[in-house]
């Protein structure tokens, strides 16, 4: 049976690859090692992703710093978001993707402080949001939410590089985009997604 999180994820994972890389790659099964040459991979990309700790985060990380979303020859710098709360198990994260040795991955970083970890940011990827409680109504969840993907948003304008693009994921992921969204002025609308 598939959980409403694998659905999610692999939701998630395809519209990146859609967004990315062209059809025609994605069916390459070979993978690169580290003496692989170095002139063919292109410029290297920084992506953000917000909710780094969390379960869909944990499975896509690894697809990112693989090349299976941007492509076999894309160098990636992530650069993981978190909490205070989630920061030993995303420095856990960032251990295993270090110990990995994926070629196309050639920095991590972590932080709990999104004008940090969003600085020059190309792609980013808000998957982290606070899920709905108990007894929690639908306007508890937006009001606690919209805080967080406010400051996402303003953070993403002041240091994220101009044409980001922004992959919302966070539940109630359309109207978080549009929070976010009005917070960002200085990013095209059309790069904002949900």
């Amino acid at each position: 049976m598939i959980s409403r999180l694998q659905v999610c994820y692999y939701h998630l994972l395809l519209i990146l690859k859609e967004a990315v890389v062209p059809a025609c790659s994605l069916r390459s099964s070979r993978h690169f090692t580290r003496e692989d040459k170095t002139k063919s991979w292109k410029k290297m990309i920084n992506v953000a992703v917000s909710g780094a700790a969390g379960m869909i985060a944990n499975h896509l990380l690894f697809k990112l710093a693989s090349g299976e979303v941007f492509g076999p020859d894309q160098p990636i710098a992530l650069k993981l978001l978190g909490s205070e709360r989630s920061f030993g198990a995303l420095e856990g994260v960032a251990m295993e993707l270090e110990d990995s040795l994926y070629p196309l991955l050639r920095e991590v970083s972590i932080g709990i402080d999104p004008y940090e970890v969003f600085q020059d940011a190309e792609w980013a990827l808000l998957i982290g949001a606070k899920p709905r409680g108990p007894g929690m109504e639908r306007a508890d969840l937006l009001d606690i939410n919209g805080q967080i993907f406010a400051e996402q948003g303003k953070a993403l304008n002041a240091v994220a590089s101009p044409n980001v693009k922004v992959m919302v994921v966070g539940n109630p992921c359309n109207t978080n985009a549009l929070i976010c969204m009005k917070n960002a002025l200085k990013i095209p609308p059309k790069n904002f997604h949900a």
